[in-house]
């Protein structure tokens, strides 16, 4: 567990270098952004771990090797077909599982990159947030899922450049590299195909997400006819009697917490905005910015975090979901503090203190294996 809060200690270090190199005109040649070096880090220790860390990183790498044309399954929607296309192209120049595993890493870290210096408020506290709320650590474990959800972190930019075919372009290559990428379908098309997302459809996601929360027993079983393999994961686990639940528990407040900051704070910018308008027609100066639209979008994808966390207390089956939308939140929360909070650092400590707490106690002790880490060789061999 040691070696987590040392390699958090490095990423905050890393999270402050970026530079400008910029050419004789003065235009930038070259612009790396602060995180580029902590992604790449990150990249880096994901990369060359060994077999031992991870649950199913081993099944993943067996499941490399056996890869052959005959068990790609082109176009087949019973199988994970581009997945398998991947491992099958890789296949061609290696048969080395590790640099597979590097392959892998590369991806998911350069989706992460560009999905948090497009739209985060605070890229460092974003990066420190991936950590610290366990999707670093799902994403050493969940390979597949992992890069299901790096394509659609880049489908995410499309979406809200409301560019349908390219989003669900991207939304179709997920699915079928995880079938659980199949419900950002009718999300980021809803996104792209309205003209705008505004208070009231803030306010529709946060309604259904109570309703379905509400409509467990009909949601569970609509799930279970899509995905009927995750049946198994139907399981109920009590408060306080399992350590798994008080995780989830965590989550959950989590979610409700940031979902209530979100709807109060944007109706509150809402009204401001109103009221400097009238001001402007009434002859008075504009002094602060309009509603932001990024902000609408991350209720929206909070709110349906928000029923998976009430959903996954009873029930282990949205786990899988869960994890697609936890992105999310590590751009919601400096979001909330830069509008909301006027950036205030202090705020940003306490929540970065409080989330390594969470990752100390609930996150990584729940486990995906992930401890104790390994790389896959000795510095002994390397240094001797």
């Amino acid at each position: 567990m040691h070696f987590y809060l040392y390699l958090l200690g490095i990423i905050v270090i890393l999270g402050s270098i970026g530079f400008k190199i910029t050419n004789y005109d003065n235009k930038i040649f070259v612009h790396v952004k602060k995180v580029f070096f902590s992604c790449a880090f990150l990249c880096c220790v994901a990369g060359l771990r060994s077999l031992e860390v991870g649950k199913d990183t081993y099944n993943y790498s067996r499941f490399f090797l056996k890869m052959t044309i005959d068990e790609v399954h082109f176009f087949d929607s019973n199988y994970h077909w581009v997945y398998n296309l991947w491992d099958l192209v890789i296949r061609q120049f290696t048969d080395n599982v590790y640099i597979f595993n590097i392959c892998c890493s590369i991806v998911i870290y350069v989706a992460l990159y560009f999905f948090i210096t497009s739209y985060s408020c605070d890229i460092q506290v974003s990066i420190f947030l991936f950590i610290t709320l366990g999707i670093f650590f799902n994403s050493m474990n969940q390979t597949r899922q992992a890069l299901a959800s790096a394509v659609l972190l880049f489908g995410f930019r499309y979406t809200v450049e409301k560019k349908f075919i390219k989003a669900m372009l991207l939304c179709f290559v997920a699915t079928f590299i995880h079938n659980v990428a199949v419900v950002m379908f009718p999300i980021y098309a809803f996104i792209c195909l309205v003209p705008r997302i505004s208070h009231k459809i803030v306010v529709i996601f946060s309604g259904a997400s109570i309703v379905i929360a509400f409509a467990y027993d009909r949601v569970i079983g609509i799930f279970v006819n899509i995905f009927p393999k995750y049946r198994h994961y139907l399981k109920y686990t009590k408060l306080f009697v399992e350590k798994r639940s008080i995780y989830r528990y965590a989550d959950f407040f989590m979610a409700l917490i940031l979902q209530i900051l979100l709807v109060y704070g944007l109706y509150k910018l809402k009204f401001r905005e109103v009221k400097e308008i009238r001001n402007v027609e009434a002859g008075e100066k504009i002094t602060s910015i309009a509603n932001d639209d990024l902000g609408n979008v991350l209720a929206c994808m909070n709110a349906i975090y928000l029923c998976m966390t009430y959903l996954i207390l009873s029930s282990d089956i949205f786990n899988r979901l869960k994890s697609l939308f936890v992105y999310w939140v590590i751009l919601t929360i400096p979001f909330i503090i830069k509008k909301f909070f006027n950036d205030n650092w202090i705020l940003k400590a306490l929540i970065c203190v409080v989330s390594v707490a969470y990752m100390w106690r609930l996150g990584v002790h729940d486990g995906d294996g992930v401890i104790p880490y390994s790389f896959f060789f000795s510095w002994e061999d390397l240094l001797f």
